[in-house]
């Protein structure tokens, strides 16, 4: 599918990281074809044809620019993402791994290039693939067949689904309208070859350990200023959840000591439909709305498997739980109201929860002398001088 070596050549010239290209026109061609309108957009009395992304063009454009224009992790970000949306898991993991070659083989002339020092703007776009990267994980298929290609999202919404027509029956056909029942999912499971599963459970442990390896690099380049993947493996591990309870069902044996959880043991007898699916994949028994969980448990509490989400409750203990519950704000608006600015904004504080004051004011600060000005206002320490 990809060929890797052939996009880490050097660029031919006495730079072997070429130009930067941020102002190019290649970079505003590359920016049109991946942009897209939601599906879901409201466009009230004038109606017009959306705007779909062109990833075969994206994938040609990047790779062009990355052979022989530029070393860019901005583009090989763009690629993966693109590679994603046409080859799934597969081609996210690819992704992965060219964005670590690149950090490892270019990172002192890698564009964008750090300045004085500072990675900033290279830390930035990093955190922008980890961030896309968790939208496309509960995107991408988990069903293969005519009656769907339905992803993690999709998934999640018919669990609440369930749950909501359970507490108001009364209301199940205004509730469902527009919406994908967990029996079209299942159906959509059914009618899924056998095949498709084997393959999937492949590329999402080749994905998780790719994912692994970038996130190992990358401390080693940017210590504790590198970007978290918590959220981002988080998803990861309740797709290959999801997943593996499906291959379980549609025939295939699946080791239990894989990265997995062991999905078909998660539901007991006499369970029902819903409280068997949320236990797989989440490990309680109903979901009703989004739900605050703590990632990345380092052993086992109460019965909870060590690794997994744990279901947190009253009020908010710790900090990766707020940021956590901020990003389940943001996957309940990008499902429900794909047009609202909440998801983004919520992203968004997420992801600036995760930086240091002094990442921050440099990421949103642009006018140097105001940052250094701002910077002795507050005391915030110089980045040499940061712990």
């Amino acid at each position: 599918m990809t060929d890797l070596d052939t996009l880490l050549q050097p660029i031919p010239g006495d730079d072997p990281c070429g130009e930067d290209m941020v102002f190019s026109a290649e970079f505003d061609q590359i920016r049109e074809a991946r942009r897209f309108d939601q599906p879901g957009l409201e466009q009230g009395d004038w109606v017009i044809d959306l705007k779909e992304a062109d990833w075969p063009q994206v994938v040609h454009l990047c790779g062009v620019v990355l052979r022989e224009r530029s070393k860019d992790i901005r583009v090989a970000a763009w690629l993966a993402e693109a590679w994603a949306r046409r080859e799934g898991f597969g081609g996210l993991r690819d992704g992965y791994r060219l964005v670590e070659a690149l950090c490892r083989d270019y990172w002192e002339g890698l564009h964008p290039r750090a300045e004085d020092g500072d990675a900033a703007q290279r830390i930035g776009n990093l955190g922008w693939l980890i961030s896309q990267s968790r939208q496309l994980v509960v995107e991408i298929p988990l069903t293969r067949s005519e009656a769907g290609r339905y992803g993690l999202a999709v998934w999640d919404s018919a669990v609440q689904l369930a749950n909501a027509i359970k507490r108001a029956p009364q209301d199940a056909s205004e509730l469902s309208r527009g919406k994908v029942t967990q029996d079209q999912f299942d159906a959509a499971r059914r009618d899924t070859p056998p095949a498709f599963y084997s393959e999937l459970l492949v590329d999402l442990d080749g994905c998780a350990q790719a994912l692994d390896s970038l996130d190992q690099l990358l401390q080693e380049r940017l210590g504790d200023e590198g970007p978290s993947f918590s959220a981002l493996r988080e998803a990861l591990r309740n797709a290959s959840a999801l997943a593996t309870r499906f291959a379980r069902e549609a025939g295939l044996l699946v080791r239990s000591d894989s990265g997995a959880p062991n999905a078909s043991a998660a539901g007991g007898a006499g369970a029902s439909h819903t409280d068997t699916a949320n236990a797989a994949l989440r490990g309680q028994a109903e979901r009703l709305e989004p739900t605050m969980t703590i990632p990345e448990q380092s052993s086992s509490v109460g019965g909870q498997p060590a690794g997994q989400p744990a279901v947190a409750r009253g009020p908010i203990q710790t900090r990766d739980q707020a940021l956590h519950q901020l990003r389940e704000v943001a996957d309940f608006f990008r499902r429900t109201e794909p047009h609202s600015p909440v998801a983004y904004l919520a992203d968004k504080a997420a992801s600036w929860g995760e930086m240091s004051l002094h990442l921050w004011l440099r990421t949103v600060l642009k006018n140097d002398q105001g940052l250094a000005d701002l910077e002795e206002l507050l005391g915030v320490p110089k980045t040499g001088n940061e712990g």
